[in-house]
């Protein structure tokens, strides 16, 4: 896997606090599903789990249009949650019921979605394995 992408996404949209995170996507060969991983940024206003159907929708959107690759789970998408209060730096995998970005509701922003993930727990020796043994931040 191949480091492409690196920047600091900010949430679409006018609310106060609508939150940014860190975005990192990962390219493997042809066939192989994409990784990103998606970090909070400390202070940002809004958690990386409340917004992450919207901002997975946003980097498929803007980074994928060509289309994602036909596989059960085209993309994996990563939450990364610092460590704070006593606790280690936490992994989760989600899965969403559509990797096709979706308009969300009517508004005066649009904003697209994948609908709501279910999230299952990763170590960061499994991250490293999927990110082709890069080193995790």
């Amino acid at each position: 896997m191949i480091l492409t992408h690196e920047y600091i996404r900010h949430r679409s949209g006018y609310a106060f606090g609508a939150g940014c995170c860190w975005i990192r996507i990962y390219r493997g060969g042809p066939g192989d599903a994409p990784v990103v991983i998606c970090e909070e940024v400390p202070g940002s206003g809004a958690s990386v789990s409340e917004m992450s159907s919207q901002l997975a929708a946003e980097v498929i959107r803007d980074h994928f249009a060509g289309g994602l690759p036909d596989l059960p789970r085209p993309l994996l998408w990563i939450e990364r949650r610092p460590a704070r209060r006593g606790r280690r730096e936490r992994y989760f995998l989600l899965t969403f019921p559509s990797y096709t970005p979706k308009p969300e509701a009517p508004g005066f922003v649009r904003r697209v979605t994948l609908g709501p993930p279910e999230r299952e727990p990763l170590a960061a020796e499994e991250v490293a394995a999927l990110t082709g043994g890069a080193p995790v931040p």
